[in-house]
């Protein structure tokens, strides 16, 4: 009897851990790639000439330590991001878990100090569009979700010129920034009205003035025939009175 229930707690125990290490293995890539596709949804509710800030490194110079290098400086830049709209927004609860993804990401990597300052000199400053913004994150989820990364990476030799920093005055929130495009978009349409109203204007004073330029000198015309008959009687007369005169 004692054998039996030993043989049952330990079958018990190991169905209990394989479920375990597949139920986290599941929880450890499909949040991933079910989350992404709500990066689409941000595109689109975003402006898309909308620059937004960017500390970065490119994956030609970060390599294999290209997540590694990125993991910080993306999870700021998403939390700078989520700022600029209302508690209740539905892109912040969007952008907070890519932030929340981050922030385990970066945890379970440890200390990033060391490898980071080895990179110093190759990050950039740059602002994106939304597009290209978004493609980014999009890249290093796919990176990440994929565990194409490492933190033992030889840096390349610093450039011999730093690399430009790239700023805009772009710090108004976005939501306020959307209800203006569309206010820009009325207004303009709205004065597209009036204009319109007044080449219409413009082209008919232009087009009565010429008709009435027409029509005083085609009167004159008129009277100088009109007028001709007399000439020619007071002629004819003349011509009589001369005959007269000579016989």
């Amino acid at each position: 009897m004692k054998k039996s229930k030993i043989w049952i707690h330990v079958c018990v125990h190991l169905l209990l851990f394989i479920t375990l290490g597949v139920h986290s293995s599941i929880l450890d890539v499909n949040p991933v790639t079910d989350d992404i596709s709500r990066l689409a949804v941000l595109r689109q509710n975003i402006p898309k000439d909308y620059k937004i800030p960017v500390h970065y490194i490119p994956k030609e110079e970060g390599g294999m330590c290209w997540v590694t290098l990125n993991v910080f400086y993306l999870e700021k830049s998403l939390d700078d991001l989520a700022a600029k709209f209302g508690n209740i927004s539905s892109n912040k609860k969007d952008i907070s878990i890519f932030i929340q993804m981050l922030q385990e990401l970066r945890i379970n990597m440890g200390s990033l100090d060391e490898i980071m300052m080895d990179y110093e000199c190759h990050y950039r400053q740059e602002r994106w569009q939304t597009a290209r913004y978004f493609d980014f994150v999009k890249d290093f989820l796919i990176a990440a979700q994929n565990r194409n990364y490492s933190d033992d990476c030889e840096p390349p030799t610093c450039p011999t010129t730093p690399y430009i920093v790239i700023t805009d005055d772009q710090d108004l929130d976005l939501e306020p920034r959307i209800l203006s495009d569309m206010m820009e978009r009325s207004l303009l349409s709205l004065l597209f009205i009036p204009l319109l109203a007044f080449v219409f204007l413009l082209v008919w004073k232009v087009r009565s003035r010429g008709n009435q330029e027409d029509f005083q000198q085609n009167p004159e015309e008129g009277g100088t025939e009109a007028t001709a008959p007399p000439l020619d009687a007071e002629i004819s007369e003349k011509i009589k009175l001369n005959v007269i005169e000579t016989v």
